[in-house]
């Protein structure tokens, strides 16, 4: 059974365990954030009590934190999202995918979906493309991807 829970609701051991797996090494080299220090982190999670164009979510698989899903840049019909596993876990990435598509079109409504990801991470890029996202541009070092809730283009 999947469980998602809000950043905001974290107790300190979870917000401790996030702060490690989001400055690992595997999953620190893809994100525009590089690393920072656990005040900064919680000042993130208390932020986001009143920043509502963003959630972020701990997900767990059977009571077992596997990784972070988060929308960010949420308007009346689109979003961007972000994804991460837990660094010492594999195959886990096409169940947070599940779980983002299905908050962004079930919960939140959204009618596209929106990702940036560096050229380099082939990981994450075959998992959008495998999911049916397609590439709505690209510059020297990153890609914009879209999927759409109603098969139409991007708004």
């Amino acid at each position: 059974m999947i469980e998602l829970k809000k950043f905001i609701e974290l107790n300190e051991q979870e917000i401790t365990l996030v702060w490690q797996w989001r400055n690992d090494k595997k999953v620190n080299e893809f994100m525009h954030t590089k690393n920072f220090d656990m005040q900064e982190h919680k000042n993130f999670i208390h932020n986001l009590k009143q920043d509502m164009s963003k959630k972020y979510f701990l997900v767990f698989k059977d009571k077992e934190a596997i990784g972070v899903i988060d929308f960010v840049n949420i308007k009346k019909e689109s979003c961007y999202f972000g994804l991460y596993a837990r660094p010492d876990l594999k195959g886990v990435g096409q169940i947070l995918m599940d779980e983002v598509k299905k908050y962004a079109f079930e919960i939140l409504k959204m009618k596209t979906l929106k990702a940036q990801v560096f050229k380099n991470n082939d990981k994450a890029l075959k998992l959008y493309l495998n999911n049916d996202f397609k590439i709505e541009k690209e510059n020297k070092n990153m890609l914009n991807l879209y999927l759409s809730n109603y098969g139409g283009g991007v708004e």
